[in-house]
C-alpha cells in the first residue's frame, strides 16, 4: 500500500457520467463536401492522374512538359499501382485543404451554414 502522500488526490465522480454521440454531421453538405474532395485528390494520386512518390512529372523528349515518369523511390508498397502510406498521407491532406477552403468559402458566401 501507498504512503498518504503518494496516493492520487484527484476527486472521483459521484455519479454516473453520460455520454451521447449525435451524428447529424453524416450526410451534412460540410461532411458531402469534405469527402468528395479527400475522394478526388486521391484517386487522382491513385490512378496516376497526380505525380506520387513512384512517379514524378518533368519533361520528356516528344511527350510534353508535364509527363509522369515511373521511377523507384526506395518505398516498400503491395499496392500494384505503388501508392505508398506517404501518397495517402499527401493526398488526404491536399484533399482536407481544398475541402476546407470550399467549405469556408461558401461559409463567406452564405451558401452554406
Amino acid at each position: 500500500r501507498l504512503p498518504r502522500t503518494a496516493r492520487s488526490s484527484a476527486p472521483r465522480a459521484s455519479r454516473a457520467v453520460r455520454c451521447n454521440a449525435v451524428a447529424g454531421f453524416i450526410g451534412s453538405s460540410e461532411n458531402v463536401i469534405m469527402v468528395a474532395s479527400v475522394t478526388a485528390f486521391m484517386v487522382a494520386g491513385r490512378f496516376g492522374l497526380a505525380p506520387a512518390t513512384n512517379r514524378k512529372s518533368g519533361p520528356v523528349e516528344g511527350k510534353g512538359a508535364l509527363t509522369l515518369t515511373d521511377r523507384d523511390p526506395g518505398l516498400v508498397s503491395k499496392d500494384p499501382a505503388g501508392f505508398t502510406g506517404a501518397d495517402v498521407l499527401a493526398f488526404g491532406a491536399l484533399g482536407h485543404v481544398v475541402g476546407a477552403g470550399i467549405i469556408l468559402g461558401l461559409q463567406n458566401a452564405g451558401t452554406i451554414n
